[in-house]
């Protein structure tokens, strides 16, 4: 059963979600980050594959999910900051494992340079790691806030996101749940997308330390994914083309094997 909490942190109140395995933990917690502009429900498919042995924790960055509201501008740096508070408090002593997602990778990446000694290794999923050009790019149009109206037709991007493309992979109930989910930070929805292309990847990625697996799927990241997989020293690229779609839901027990199979691999 997925439990839910709070944690005081440097930016208000941070949500969480937490599976605990069945027996007494004998790993390392693994948190993983969501991608924008959801939260740590993205994880809830996933979560029941991963927690073998571990509890898994799925965070909400400030100003998603359940967490407190947050500014207009945020960075993927205080997204950091704010996970980080919760590994602080649920998890002391030896170092967690993180799994990122899309916008996730960052704040993975972001939490072992922060901080290298509480984090073990990583486990990032297509990861957008984009030249600096496409960046900007992308930079520029998720700068915006959200424009609510009272015209039906400002949902269009979000129902696309959230519903349209899902529908064929997931349930129509866990396609309007993730639309929805992605609805809460209001007019300032795109706002995690312009922290993730504000991140300086081609300086951050090579800097990390950690052993990592980068996982990609066969999605508009996978040249991202690989680029990131060039410049992290510490990584190791595995590509499953086969997964075309819903990495974390219709995908999950793929994805999960092959993150334990990277997690567990020193495991006795």
């Amino acid at each position: 059963m997925i439990r839910k909490g709070y944690c005081d942190g440097p930016f208000g109140q941070v949500h969480w979600r937490l599976l605990a395995p069945e027996g007494p933990p004998t790993k390392p917690d693994l948190y993983c980050l969501h991608p924008a502009p959801f939260s740590g429900l993205a994880f809830t498919a996933i979560m029941p594959h991963l927690a073998e042995g571990r509890r898994v924790f799925a965070p909400d960055y400030p100003g998603h999910g359940g967490s407190e509201a947050f500014k207009e501008e945020p960075s993927i740096e205080e997204y950091a900051a704010a996970m980080l508070a919760v590994v602080d408090e649920q998890s002391s002593g030896d170092p967690v494992d993180l799994m990122g997602f899309h916008t996730g990778n960052l704040v993975a990446t972001e939490m072992s340079l922060t901080a290298p000694e509480k984090v073990g290794l990583l486990a990032l999923v297509d990861v957008p790691a984009f030249d600096a050009e496409t960046s900007a790019k992308f930079r520029a149009a998720s700068a915006k806030t959200f424009d609510i109206t009272p015209d039906l037709a400002c949902l269009e991007g979000p129902w696309e996101r959230g519903m349209t493309k899902r529908i064929e992979s997931q349930t129509l109930d866990r396609s309007f749940e993730m639309f929805t989910e992605q609805l809460r930070p209001g007019r300032l929805m795109n706002k995690a997308f312009h922290a993730a292309f504000s991140y300086d990847v081609d300086a951050r990625l090579p800097a990390v330390t950690h052993e990592a697996l980068i996982l990609a799927s066969q999605s508009g990241l996978l040249d991202a994914t690989r680029h990131a997989a060039d410049i992290m020293p510490g990584a190791t690229l595995v590509e499953r083309l086969d997964v075309k779609r819903a990495v974390l839901d219709e995908a999950a027990e793929v994805t999960a094997a092959e993150i334990l199979k990277f997690l567990d691999r020193t495991s006795p």
